[in-house]
């Protein structure tokens, strides 16, 4: 009989938001990918030394988000990798604004947080694969469209669990009311994992313990 194919667990993290927002990772990241076989960063990192705390972690892939235009570190809009016997995806998710405001606009109109023209966006991005990992809408997100799994971690970053964060200008304002109605859990501070047998893929959140801030030392 054929051996049977080991497990992969792969970590999932996008939007740290490390130096634009956050001084530093929370402090619940690292425990929460803790035993990962290989991490996936789906984007708006800010700055590199993000990637070099993970690598200690296990190696990294990583794609450039619409908030690393400054990093000096090249990184590319999307990557396709092969996990096992599974084709991956990796991209951030963000389009422009002209696609983004209708995007807001149904969410208001029909009282919660929708994403039409997802898929055909995400795949246009990474070409045909069995799983699409993407980030950029700080919210988790699973479904299975056409064979294909579309996985988002949430973000390790979340700015409802911010009391410092502003939200500025009308389409802050507007965001803010396209996510008044989601479900608290999706919202959360969290990574992801995915865990890869052959061709099965089974997927969970998990949320990131404890303050967004590491609490200063007097």
């Amino acid at each position: 009989m054929p051996e049977p194919s080991p497990t992969i667990r792969v970590g999932v993290l996008s939007d740290t938001h490390v130096g634009d927002v956050l001084p530093s990772l929370p402090p619940g990241v690292a425990p929460a990918l803790a035993g990962v076989d290989l991490i996936l960063h789906a984007g708006d990192i800010t700055v590199g030394g993000v990637l070099r705390e993970l690598e200690r972690i296990a190696p990294v892939v990583a794609v450039r988000g619409n908030h690393d235009r400054a990093m000096r570190q090249a990184l590319p809009d999307a990557v396709t990798l092969l996990v096992g016997d599974v084709r991956i995806g990796l991209c951030h998710g963000h389009r422009p604004a002209r696609s983004e405001l209708p995007m807001v606009l149904g969410g208001l109109v029909m009282g919660r947080p929708t994403v039409p023209g997802l898929r055909r966006h995400l795949l246009r991005s990474t070409g045909p694969v069995d799983v699409v990992v993407f980030g950029h809408f700080h919210m988790r997100y699973a479904r299975r469209r056409g064979g294909v799994l579309m996985y988002s971690p949430g973000a390790a970053y979340a700015f409802e669990r911010d009391p410092s964060r502003r939200v500025r200008g009308l389409r802050g304002r507007a965001f803010r009311r396209y996510r008044r109605h989601l479900e608290p859990e999706r919202s959360r501070p969290s990574v992801g994992i995915l865990e890869i047998t052959g061709r099965e893929v089974s997927y969970r959140w998990i949320a990131v313990p404890g303050p967004l801030r590491a609490p200063r030392i007097a």
